[in-house]
């Protein structure tokens, strides 16, 4: 929905992308940086800072700054709740990350980026740096790129042209990611992306309910040492895939 749509409301999104300035990089921030980051005017950014703090969706700070309140965290909680992944997917990831020996992600799409909404980690811990809300890219990580292997291919030609559009497209390295993704996922149903030189690999597996209404990914990664081909090829991909299979009924729309 775009601002020249009637039922599109200017106010409530410009709230909403005041709420998306605070990172866990950027955990307070003031008024004038919040205008600077949006592009709002410093009258507007007050006057919905001070309605979104009288929510509690932002506090303010000793040094005159604001920070998210507690009250974002219920949209956050509401999210992985009414996915069902609490009471049933976690104790799957869990057992997949124990056996494994890694820890196991599990995001969604939002614009042109993938957001982790769970993380389960072995009892032996190797850990990866992301976190619940963390995001990465969608053409540089696995998460993103086994999203857009799983999509259709005129949805996913949509929202390559608009990353194109917003500049999010790195046309040296994205096509050929890209391709790559594909022909991985055609031949092996997962997503493999490697990084040579932190001597890591990843594995982006999708999660995608019969309806198709909706794409999950997840992805586990670690050392080359302990990911080798063949132990990716043999045990890794074909795990992430089985535990896909058991979270995408919960995915369907009831």
């Amino acid at each position: 929905m775009k601002e020249t749509d009637p039922l599109f409301v200017t106010a409530l999104a410009r709230g909403l992308e005041i709420l998306r300035c605070f990172t866990p990089a950027r955990g307070e921030l003031g008024t004038t940086e919040i205008a600077r980051l949006t592009g709002l005017p410093q009258p507007t950014v007050w006057r919905l800072c001070k309605t979104l703090a009288a929510l509690g969706y932002l506090v303010p700070t000793a040094n005159d700054k604001l920070r998210v309140g507690a009250a974002a965290l219920l949209l956050g909680y509401a999210v992985v709740a009414q996915t069902g992944i609490n009471d049933y997917a976690v104790p799957l990831m869990k057992a997949a990350a124990d056996a494994l020996g890694t820890t196991v992600l599990l995001a969604e799409r939002h614009e042109a980026s993938m957001v982790v909404i769970q993380r389960c980690e072995p009892a032996q811990v190797r850990r990866v740096m992301l976190h619940i809300g963390s995001t990465v890219g969608l053409t540089d990580s696995s998460l993103g790129l086994a999203y857009l292997a799983a999509q259709p291919p005129a949805e996913r030609e949509r929202i390559v042209a608009g990353l194109q559009a917003e500049g999010r497209w790195d046309a040296d390295g994205a096509p050929g990611r890209l391709r790559t993704a594909l022909d991985d996922y055609a031949r092996h149903g997962a997503v493999f992306m490697r990084y040579p030189q932190e001597n890591f690999t990843a594995i982006g597996v999708p999660v995608q309910p019969a309806d198709r209404h909706r794409t999950l990914v997840l992805t586990c990664g670690a050392s080359d040492a302990l990911f080798t081909d063949t132990h990716v090829a043999a045990t890794v991909a074909p795990a992430l895939k089985r535990l896909a299979a058991e979270i995408a009924p919960l995915l369907i729309k009831r």
